[in-house]
């Protein structure tokens, strides 16, 4: 496997779990009440669309092409599947955000992994830096019960 195929197959990797984070957190919109959550969740969603368009083009200044329609990592399902739980049977909001914010922490270890791989071109980890960055933000906002903050 030449060097760029294995940063392209993570990247794509990476893109097809923020493009699932996306659905999530559209999904959500529709389902919550309070308009608080419906803002968080929607500039949430909106900015996982963002990670995916700039994800892309990375992969593609690499010499590879991108696959965000591949199947949902196990990991994103278990996350999935609660919050579908949460929205057929009204559970507590805050069981619900304990469940996003475990989300992102799932997400920012995938960022942790790819930043790690040796030889990653520069310019790459600084967009993957970026991102984790702002899921990390997001995930504190929650833990501070402060989502305006980063809406």
């Amino acid at each position: 496997m030449k060097k760029n195929e294995k940063y392209i197959n993570s990247l794509n990797s990476l893109l097809i779990m923020n493009a699932e984070v996306e659905k999530i957190y559209m999904e959500l919109v529709d389902k919550v009440s309070d308009e608080d959550l419906k803002k968080f969740f929607s500039d949430k969603a909106m900015q996982r669309h963002e990670f995916t368009k700039d994800l892309k083009s990375k992969i593609i200044s690499l010499g590879g092409s991108y696959d965000n329609k591949g199947r949902m990592h196990s990991e994103l399902y278990k996350f999935w599947m609660n919050i579908r739980n949460f929205v057929m049977f009204n559970k507590s909001e805050e069981s619900l955000m304990s469940e996003v914010r475990d989300m992102q922490g799932l997400t920012i270890n995938r960022y942790n992994e790819l930043l790690r791989m040796l030889g990653l071109p520069l310019s790459i980890c600084k967009l993957l830096i970026k991102q984790r960055d702002r899921i990390q933000d997001a995930k504190d906002s929650i833990e501070r019960h402060d989502l305006i903050a980063y809406a």
